[in-house]
């Protein structure tokens, strides 16, 4: 077990007599000393656990997981049985099956954007992000320049390789088991599907702006990459792959927060070229 996310997923199915005792059982295991706060609940428990992983070693398998969020912070699980499902690395699809999902993503999207008002064929183009908006950004061929994943109070400075998403399309809905299926486009990425417990018409309506993001660490290049002579084909064998993307929405103030999905979001940049010109971004998440 040599991160976070496997030592949380070994003990998911732990069961103890206070709620809260889950997450204090752990304190030892990942080494962090904080106040045993007996009465508070067990999502707070678990979130300040969460925040110190992350604020002592920039940590950010935690991230990788599926179901309901805590509201003690939007890029963590409301309960510790989110990592059960193990972390299994998406299947890696060749150059064919690519384009076919390329040619067939935008056929669909181009097709239905025409009957947005449909209930089974919601479709938008979404805009840009604001040009206002000021982050640090690193380039991806110095990334021992880029900073850990760490916290300021509540607030998450993450970085991530960020793709905006630009269409949108309602593939399925089922509002009794509070299901949405959607078709997703995002510049650099292959079209792909993502299903989410809540409508993203509403979040889009109010807010208008989303990324598929990846979270980075200097550990995606692998244990022995030297990060100040990282070459090419060093980024593009370690990048070039289905990664788990996480879903941001972007709020006021330069603030994004984390929209949880019902099954990991796989996604895949599209070529070489869009591994090459990455940036990466500093996303401040509530």
């Amino acid at each position: 077990m040599d991160d976070a996310r496997s030592r949380l997923q070994w003990v998911s199915s732990r069961r103890t007599t206070r709620p809260e005792d889950i997450a204090y059982s752990l304190f030892g295991i990942f080494d962090v000393h904080l106040p045993v706060l007996y009465g508070e609940s067990a999502v707070n428990a678990l979130g300040r656990l969460l925040t110190e992983i992350v604020s002592q070693s920039g940590d950010i398998s935690i991230l990788d997981w599926v179901g309901e969020p805590s509201p003690f912070h939007s890029c963590f699980p409301a309960h510790i049985t989110s990592y059960q499902r193990l972390s299994t690395p998406p299947p890696h699809r060749n150059a064919n099956e690519q384009s076919s999902a390329i040619s067939e993503g935008l056929s669909s999207l181009e097709a239905l954007q025409d009957v947005p008002c449909s209930p089974t064929a919601w479709a938008v183009q979404l805009g840009t992000s604001d040009s206002s908006v000021r982050s640090d950004v690193y380039d991806i061929h110095s990334p021992a320049r880029v900073p850990l994943a760490r916290f300021f109070g509540r607030l998450l400075t993450l970085p991530c390789i960020a793709y905006q998403v630009t269409a949108v399309l309602l593939k399925d809905a089922d509002p009794s088991t509070a299901s949405y299926t959607y078709y997703m486009q995002a510049s650099g990425l292959t079209p792909l599907e993502i299903t989410l417990p809540v409508r993203l018409e509403d979040i889009v309506r109010s807010q208008g702006v989303l990324y598929l993001a990846r979270p980075w660490h200097s550990k995606l290049l692998g244990p022995f990459a030297e990060l100040d002579a990282v070459t090419e084909e060093q980024l593009v064998s370690a990048l070039w792959t289905p990664f788990n993307a996480l879903l941001l929405t972007q709020l006021p103030h330069n603030e994004y927060r984390r929209i949880a999905s019902s099954t990991l979001i796989t996604a895949h940049p599209i070529d070489r070229d869009s591994v090459l010109n990455s940036k990466i971004r500093m996303f401040n998440i509530v």
